[in-house]
């Protein structure tokens, strides 16, 4: 059986899958690895974690699927945005990889704002400058490790550093150079005019390629490591949730997707570059050639009903969640008044709000838990509401809605969603979604599939979700209060 091998390489984990070229599942194994904070504020991994979860998924695959390993016809990959490895002459890392949650670059950040310079970086970037980038990351370790920096030959990102253990060549794709905020976004080129503002040498990040491109082949020690053939095509790959996006059907204008996953993330396509200027909403570069990618991220979403299960439900199994979808689906659309802002680690879009908390409003005595469940349910999606809202004034517009992460597993939460955005939603049949965008990305560099058309047709979806339009209704109002809400407590919010 021919298939074909994705890696995923998350925050806290990574995760193997076959595929056949069809889009069926064959197979995946995950493991986990930690987050190392040294201090408070950074957050750090060591590389070698990556490399071992990555042995011991292959690993575990193969006990189970013991033939597989031979017929991979081609491995691509997708990772966490932001991360990258600092490598020295002899190609080791000279440290921890700094991931995208690290905040020590904030000092970086406010002397930006401080000097103007955050404009000019808006400018070149199409986005607006935050810790989370590459960029002012590798200026605090500049400033502050200078031995480190001096011993610098070469900073990968987290998903190419893999790539490079693979094949030994170093590339890197405009998905993930997006990232960096050293890369022009309008015109998929690295901004040589950033590289000298921040003087950064030019010569420390690789080539960016397409990320269909074949850029190397299993090589022998990968080979011998990990019982894949020696030879095997590698892809280039893209950043992990814009591979998602491929997978979930994001392969051209008028769709949406929406993960409502820890974290909530509202993403839309269009072949045509927008800056917003008021900086809510992030543009950066797409897996697919010619197009962009607009995000909005939500930044305590499904971890809000987590949040709820572990203050009042600790002890519960994990099927409670289905309970609690059950319970939510006795309340009324509107949780009879009762309204939950989901910020209980402040907000990203569209406040970028660091001081935000979560609010629940408007208790009342005949308010029960079921009632609790479904605010937190409504307010996540009125969070997700206010981003879609901000794209169609951008000019993208918007048809149906693919639904994924832990919210598409719920019914309810998938109505709720319908239900605001008056929008067709759909679930997929596969979950894999970034497996299935590394699957996309393999075909067309092997020249299986040459059309966005090709590709369209090995997505699958499974459920179908229409508005209903008298609890669209109730959701304006309540959508309204909402915003107003948030309006009203910002200022107590900063004191």
């Amino acid at each position: 059986m021919n298939c074909y091998f994705s890696i995923d390489l998350g925050t806290t984990g990574l995760k193997s899958s076959l595929m056949n070229e069809n889009g069926d599942l064959i197979i995946s194994k995950g493991q986990e690895y930690e987050i190392v904070s040294k201090k408070s504020g950074w957050a750090e991994q060591d590389p070698k974690v990556w490399w071992r979860a990555l042995k011991g998924t292959v690993s575990a695959i193969n006990s189970e699927k013991p033939d597989l390993l031979e017929n991979i016809k081609a491995i691509s990959i997708c990772g966490q945005m932001h991360t990258h490895v600092y490598l020295d002459k002899y190609e080791k890392p000279l440290r921890n990889a700094l991931t995208w949650m690290d905040q020590r670059a904030s000092v970086i950040i406010e002397k930006w704002k401080n000097e103007g310079l955050d404009k000019e970086i808006e400018k070149l970037t199409l986005n607006f400058p935050s810790t989370t980038y590459t960029a002012p990351q590798i200026i605090w370790i500049k400033e502050n490790e200078k031995e480190t920096f001096e011993k610098t030959d070469k900073i990968l990102l987290a998903k190419d550093y893999i790539k490079f253990l693979l094949t030994g060549e170093m590339t890197t794709d405009p998905s993930d150079a997006s990232g960096t905020m050293l890369y022009d976004v309008k015109n998929n080129v690295w901004c040589d005019k950033l590289f000298d503002i921040f003087n950064i040498s030019r010569n420390l990040f690789p080539e960016v390629k397409k990320s269909t491109e074949i850029i190397g082949y299993i090589n022998k020690q990968a080979s011998v490591e990990l019982g894949i053939p020696e030879g095997t095509p590698v892809v280039n790959g893209g950043s992990d949730h814009s591979v998602s996006e491929v997978g979930s059907g994001l392969l051209s204008e008028g769709n949406a997707s929406v993960i409502i996953g820890t974290a909530g993330v509202l993403a839309s396509v269009s072949n045509v570059p927008r800056r917003d200027y008021k900086n809510r909403i992030i543009c950066w570069s797409y897996p697919i050639d010619g197009m962009w990618d607009f995000l909005a991220i939500t930044q305590t979403a499904a971890s809000s009903l987590t949040w709820f299960k572990n203050t009042f439900d600790k002890d519960a199994e994990d099927n409670i969640y289905e309970e609690y979808s059950k319970l939510a689906g006795s309340i009324i659309p509107g949780s009879e008044g009762l309204i939950f802002l989901p910020y209980l680690m402040g907000e990203r879009t569209p406040h970028w709000d660091p001081y935000a908390r979560g609010v629940f409003f408007g208790m009342g005595m005949n308010h029960t838990k079921g009632h609790f469940i479904r605010a937190i349910m409504e307010g996540v999606v009125f969070s997700i509401k206010e981003c879609l809202d901000i794209l169609k004034e951008l000019g993208l517009s918007i048809g149906r809605v693919i639904s994924m992460g832990g919210g598409s597993k719920s019914d309810v939460w998938c109505q709720i969603q319908a239900d605001n955005f008056k929008k067709e939603i759909n679930t997929l049949k596969c979950n894999e979604s970034g497996a299935m965008g590394n699957l996309i990305l393999s075909l067309f560099a092997l020249g299986k599939i040459s059309s966005i058309e090709e590709a369209k047709k090995i997505i699958k979806t499974e459920k179908e979700y229409k508005p209903k339009l008298d609890n669209s209704d109730i959701y304006r109002k309540g959508f309204n209060k909402y915003k107003g809400l948030y309006r009203s407590i910002k200022k107590i919010y900063e004191e």
